[in-house]
This record gives C-alpha cells, sequence and structure tokens, in this order.
C-alpha cells in the first residue's frame, strides 16, 4: 500500500480501463480460436464466424474483467 502525506496508507484502486481493455482482448482471442477450432457452419465463412464468435468472447471477457475489477475494488478498500 501507499502512503498518504499524513502518514495513513491509501488502498489501492485496479485501473479499470486496463481491466476492461484486457478482458475484452483476451475473451476476442478465445472466442475466435474456438471459432476457427471447431466444424464450419453453413452459410457462413470462417472469418465471419471468427468475428462473431470473438465479439460475443469479447462482451464476455469485458463483463469477467469488470467484475473481477470491482471485487478487487471492495476488497482492497478497509470499512469504516
Amino acid at each position: 500500500m501507499t502512503t498518504s502525506p499524513d502518514g495513513r496508507s491509501a488502498p489501492r484502486v485496479p485501473n479499470f480501463k486496463r481491466f476492461l481493455i484486457t478482458g475484452a482482448l483476451l475473451g476476442f482471442l478465445v472466442g475466435a480460436v474456438i471459432s476457427l477450432a471447431g466444424e464450419d457452419v453453413r452459410g457462413y465463412s470462417a472469418a465471419t464466424g471468427a468475428l462473431f464468435l470473438g465479439a460475443f468472447g469479447a462482451l464476455l471477457g469485458a463483463g469477467l474483467a469488470g467484475i473481477l475489477g470491482i471485487l478487487l475494488d471492495r476488497s482492497g478498500r478497509k470499512r469504516s
């Protein structure tokens, strides 16, 4: 923990922007890999399937990263 000028320790707060971007990128990669590893669907190209599942994975990844950031933020703060 860092200390404030008055000597008390200040809680560490997670950087939510980085959490959300990292979660979205990881979710997109996981969705795209799952799409490319699976069977082809009639009517969709491999790239279209990768983009659809990648976008869905990015949405889920950002949501999970946001929840994780909130939980870390709450656990890092002292209760008065």
